[in-house]
């Protein structure tokens, strides 16, 4: 149940999941992956996996009391960090006073954690484990922690059967947006590291997860850089990747070109910032720069608009109405509960598990109370029924309205610029359009980017 709960949230709150890879979907197996979002990648990881994970999580959490049940739910099992420890002056006292010196404290606490670990793998128990040791906001791997390849060893030298294998299963957890709802996530399977024997060393089990995780991640000094390498891609191909290694991949090969010229980088993130301000997507822009020479936005409106001005406009007011209202409510309280945007995510989670359920109780009455005033011989139960599911059903069309990628919202959104000012719209457009030339370019001599992209203009104008 727990693990089909986490999947419907990673379904809601991503608006595309690119899955790539192979996973090892055996017995005894460690997963293993990058932690940028405390309460997201969990979840992520529980939701997506093929396999039923039993986390390894921080023993502070046991002790909340919203985390406890579900921590208990998914039998987690508890671990002490040291930077938690520290905090806990008392029980560092009363360690201390029965003898036992600072630096064996961390060991001594971490000795059942260890064997309950070996115990679950040698009885055939999938893992989850964070060896970063703690979640952050820096779009770059952090240095491992062993403990990881230290629970395996400690599992081969209890185990007697002389078949029996520990494997280290990396995942890439790429987000492209990790604290904005609706955004996507690219999900990458790295290759597995196997544990044969008891006397492999920790040290290279942890350099080849390391390395395993690097051939899926592209690395990035700043999350603005990442945003726009992902607004280079899309400008190239029309699309978001597909996965978190060919994102990987595409940046590697390409960045040296780009580093190259620093003004034309700095062109590109202030294009990015005046898209993303006005809500328009690259593969939109492909539209608007084709159709520049439809002057009449009206003869526009008559023979393509009209789905979304009297289906997708109505439902996005009243999904709008039904849920912007707790959405807005959520991202409010998470800002003024933290400033660390490594937490910001969890806070909105945090604040959404109690906030979405109580604010649909209340439409759902009120919508009940409108039926049953509406169509009194209506049964209760019926109306309690209609009114219950009107705001899921509202929700999911709304979504569906606001990421529709036909032609038309996307212009309707660059039509907001060209009725206002024109010639600001000109001026615009034809710097976009350099720009854009520009990045194609640079990206690909040989004419196959441009190719796609070419493509794309001649769907998108017969359609």
């Amino acid at each position: 149940m727990l693990r089909g709960l986490a999947y419907v949230l990673c379904r809601v709150f991503f608006r595309n999941i690119y899955i790539s890879g192979t996973p090892y979907v055996g017995r005894s197996c460690i997963w293993c992956a990058n932690h940028t979002s405390g309460i997201v990648d969990p979840a992520v990881m529980m939701g997506l996996a093929p396999v039923t994970l039993r986390p390894l999580s921080k023993h502070t959490l046991f002790s909340h009391p919203v985390m406890k049940p579900l921590l208990t739910a998914a039998r987690a099992i508890p671990v002490y960090r040291m930077q938690d420890m520290k905090k806990e002056v008392a029980a560092q006292k009363e360690v201390l006073s029965k003898g036992v010196a600072s630096n064996e404290w961390r060991s001594n606490a971490n000795s059942d954690a260890f064997q309950a670990v070996a115990d679950s793998l040698l009885a055939g128990d999938c893992l989850l484990i964070f060896p970063e040791g703690v979640s952050h906001d820096e779009p770059y791997l952090h240095k491992l922690r062993t403990g990881m390849a230290r629970m395996a060893l400690q599992a081969m030298v209890h185990n007697t059967d002389p078949n029996f294998a520990v494997i280290l299963q990396p995942v890439a957890i790429d987000y492209f947006e990790k604290d904005e709802f609706r955004s996507d996530l690219a999900f990458h399977y790295c290759e597995p590291i196997v544990v044969t024997s008891p006397d492999m060393e920790v040290e290279d089990l942890m350099l080849g997860v390391h390395n395993s995780l690097l051939e899926g991640l592209a690395q990035f000094a700043t999350w603005d850089e990442k945003r726009n390498w992902h607004f280079i891609f899309e400008i190239a191909y029309g699309r978001t990747p597909h996965s978190a290694r060919e994102f990987r991949n595409f940046v590697d090969l390409k960045r040296p070109v780009f580093t190259k010229d620093p003004v034309f980088l700095a062109r590109i993130q202030t294009m990015r910032r005046m898209m993303q301000a006005m809500n328009i997507e690259p593969f939109q822009l492909i539209w608007g720069e084709t159709h520049d020479l439809k002057r009449s936005f009206f003869k526009l409106i008559a023979f393509h608009g009209w789905f979304h001005i009297f289906v997708s406009v109505p439902i996005m007011f009243l999904s709008g109405i039904c849920w912007f209202v707790p959405y807005r409510l959520c991202g409010k309280l998470a800002e003024l509960s933290t400033k660390d945007r490594d937490v910001l995510a969890t806070m909105k989670v945090g604040h959404g598990l109690w906030i979405f359920p109580s604010w649909a109780g209340i439409f759902s009455f009120l919508l009940t109370w409108c039926y049953l005033q509406l169509f009194p011989s209506l049964p209760v139960f019926v109306a309690a029924f209609f009114g219950i599911m009107t705001g899921p059903i509202l929700l999911v069309l709304g979504i569906l309205c606001v990421e529709r990628r036909d032609f038309f919202p996307g212009y309707w959104k660059l039509a907001r610029l060209r009725l206002l000012a024109p010639r600001s719209w000109r001026e615009v457009m034809a710097e976009w359009r350099e720009i854009s030339e520009g990045v194609i370019e640079m990206i690909n001599s040989d004419g196959e980017t441009m190719g796609f992209r070419n493509q794309l203009i001649q769907e998108n104008s017969a359609s």
